[in-house]
């Protein structure tokens, strides 16, 4: 593009859009042809198939490009469409295969692709995580992929595609776990300076997520007795103190985690004894699980918001160790109200279930870290607002960039009847965005 005069605001964001589709449709038109051209090279009888690896002398065998049920190809054949490319051997099989896996195994995420609703970039790294899966497995796979396409994410993707293998191979799932688990530990490595040491921990996820709460717990005492480095390395330090229990406790529980340390002192002032603090409870590692009654019919797990899916075992093992709530199913339409301006913990929980992320387009934070907004601006009801503005119709999920943006950038957005979100941005360009559903709720 060689525009002969200055583009306005507008005239620069539709060219932009304009040179975003060709370089979609051209990736798209790409891997449309490697399919073809992998088409018209199938296996004759005296040839091998293309695979990834060299064969050696001794009759390696090689990787297949793609996943159970696609056609084999010539085993020269990607790499003469390497060469037209000016690309490597392996990325011209790893195109071939990329095309094979989608057309025959991720049909529905394939037409996402050629209909410009999912970049060809995205869909080939998707594709990559189902070879291995049974055909049934990768069709669930792509059922489940292809229900959301304006989230697909490569975590979001590999989440799903770990659901589909523990939907359809419960014992691949649970040899997964058992090896996880039989590879954690705790590794220290030297830098190369004498004033710190590197330390890698595989841990029990929810170990692990005690752990974090716990060193937040004590790099927030180390600031209240007055530390004034920064999160990173309060935590760090908070790090070494629990190699000392006692220190430890006494930061948690005697040294201003939680009340004020100068409020719980008493005493006249002939001197008398200060009560010690009431010891605070341990905190304790909250995750949201998703179970349904497929998931316990199948015998097969649960998906846990931010992880994915867990078997069963898995699942039983950490409520063995641990107290749990059954949260109540809440009805993601219900039209409830409250006249304040901050909802009560079940309304925010309605929402976050209901929009599972942030709901400016494309933005991925999740929910539970979002602030939740009143679509329409509060007005208090001193001040003359209407009764019933914070309900769930006029609350969204927003994460604190985009809030911002709404506030200060003079952004807006409504939400429409079928629960997709129209933003409008300063000069005119309207965005929607379908934020997904928590499970089990079906998605939208």
């Amino acid at each position: 593009m060689n525009p002969t005069g200055p583009l306005s605001r507008s005239a620069v964001i539709e060219a932009v859009r304009s040179e975003r589709d060709r370089e979609a449709q051209a990736a798209a038109n790409q891997l449309e042809l490697a399919l073809r051209w992998a088409r018209l090279h199938p296996v004759a009888e005296e040839e091998s198939a293309a695979g990834f690896g060299d064969v050696d002398l001794h009759g390696e065998q090689t990787v297949p490009l793609a996943g159970e049920g696609t056609p084999p190809v010539a085993e020269f054949a990607p790499l003469e469409l390497a060469a037209a490319l000016g690309i490597s051997k392996d990325a011209g099989r790893a195109l071939v295969g990329d095309a094979l896996e989608l057309a025959y195994r991720l049909p529905r995420l394939w037409d996402l692709v050629q209909g410009l609703q999912v970049p060809a970039w995205r869909a080939r790294r998707i594709s990559r995580l189902t070879t291995d899966l049974s055909p049934e497995a990768a069709t669930f796979a792509d059922r489940l992929i292809a229900a959301d396409p304006d989230h697909i994410s490569a975590v979001r993707a590999s989440q799903l595609v770990d659901e589909a293998r523990l939907y359809f191979d419960p014992d691949r799932a649970k040899a997964d776990e058992d090896n996880d688990a039989a590879n954690r530990g705790v590794w220290l490595h030297k830098t190369n300076r004498p004033g710190s040491t590197d330390v890698h921990m595989r841990l029990d996820t929810l170990d692990a997520k005690n752990l974090d709460d716990t060193l937040s717990d004590v790099a927030q005492g180390l600031k209240r007795l007055g530390d004034r480095e920064d999160l990173d390395q309060r935590r760090a330090r908070a790090a070494g103190i629990l190699a000392n229990p006692q220190a430890a406790l006494d930061i948690l529980d005697g040294l201003g985690v939680g009340e004020d340390a100068d409020a719980t002192a008493t005493g006249s002032s002939a001197g008398t004894t200060s009560s010690q603090p009431a010891p605070r409870p341990p905190r304790k590692a909250v995750l949201h699980l998703h179970l349904g009654a497929d998931d316990l019919a199948h015998d097969a797990g649960g998906t846990i918001e931010g992880l994915g899916p867990a078997t069963l075992q898995l699942l039983r093992d950490w409520l063995d160790r641990t107290d749990f709530r059954i949260a109540p199913v809440l009805d993601i339409d219900r039209g409830d109200v409250v006249d304040r301006h901050d909802p009560p913990a079940w309304l925010r929980e309605l929402c976050c279930l209901r929009d599972a992320t942030c709901v400016f387009p494309h933005c991925t934070v999740d929910s539970r870290f979002c602030d939740l907004d009143h679509i329409e601006e509060y007005v208090p009801l001193a001040d003359g607002g209407p009764p019933g503005q914070t309900c769930a119709q006029n609350l969204a999920p927003v994460c604190r960039t985009h809030h911002r943006l709404k506030t200060h950038g003079h952004w807006s957005y409504k939400r429409l009847d079928d629960g997709a979100y129209c933003w409008t941005s300063p000069t005119g360009q309207q965005h929607t965005s379908r934020p997904r559903v928590r499970r089990p709720f079906t998605p939208r």
